[in-house]
């Protein structure tokens, strides 16, 4: 896609610009991000590497307060989501040392299509979307192998040209998942082999990997270098939105 060619033609101003971004956010998104990143280092899936993943995404947006029949933005209660992942516990740690950046497409294909079983099993949220939720959960489990997979961002940026972001309004347009969680892992594991594939076009020279910031894995930069590339796409202007 045209995005592609754009940020890769254009490397470092968005390497720079997803610096500058991540400034944004601060607070408990990135700090529990960074502890939970630190605890898988030290203690993988421990109570409290679980407890800090579980409050990462509550801080990422996860987790809205409020009527679950109105909002399915709600993560599971936390036993639930606890349990999910320790029953993947010995699935999981065969892919401890998996990496993005040390295989080839052509195995990261494969070994993401060996981890179904696994994102099947989880459960993060209420909702029937599984997509943002378990590629998020997994990021945090296995960091240097899976990217968290947002809608407004990653999704919008593979399916969406950058001059068709926006309604005439100036409103994003909508992003569109699908029904059913084999066709959702279809998805995530399209998403995920696209940012490996785009990992594999980038100069990693410029990449420096930061664990008291964003930046704490290959995957993790990939993610903030598309979400740097979606938000400095301009809103449509006034008078454009007239025509």
């Amino acid at each position: 896609m045209e995005n592609e060619r754009n940020l890769i033609g254009n490397l470092q101003y968005y390497y720079d610009r997803s610096l500058a971004v991540l400034k944004e956010f601060g607070g408990p998104s990135v700090y529990f991000h960074i502890q939970s990143i630190k605890e898988q280092n030290s203690n993988f899936l421990s109570n409290r590497h679980l407890e800090l993943i579980y409050a990462t995404l509550a801080s990422w947006g996860m987790h809205r307060m409020g009527d679950p029949e109105e909002t399915k933005a709600k993560l599971v209660e936390f036993s639930d989501f606890k349990n999910s992942i320790l029953s993947q516990r010995e699935k999981l740690s065969k892919f401890i040392s998996a990496r993005m950046d040390t295989c080839t497409l052509d195995e990261y294909t494969f070994y993401i299509s060996e981890i179904k079983e696994i994102y099947c099993g989880l459960k993060v949220s209420i909702s029937d979307a599984t997509i943002v939720a378990h590629s998020k959960t997994l990021a945090h489990i296995l960091p240097h192998f899976i990217p968290p997979i947002d809608r407004q961002y990653t999704i919008r940026f593979f399916t969406q040209d950058n001059k068709d972001f926006f309604t005439e309004s100036g409103k994003y347009k909508m992003v569109n998942l699908p029904q059913g969680i084999d066709a959702q892992f279809d998805d995530f594991k399209k998403y995920s082999c696209g940012m490996k594939a785009l990992f594999d076009r980038c100069d990693h020279k410029l990449f420096m990997i930061d664990k008291e910031s964003f930046n704490t894995s290959f995957p993790k930069i990939i993610d903030n270098l598309i979400m740097a590339f979606v938000k400095d796409v301009p809103k449509p202007t006034k008078a454009v939105r007239r025509k």
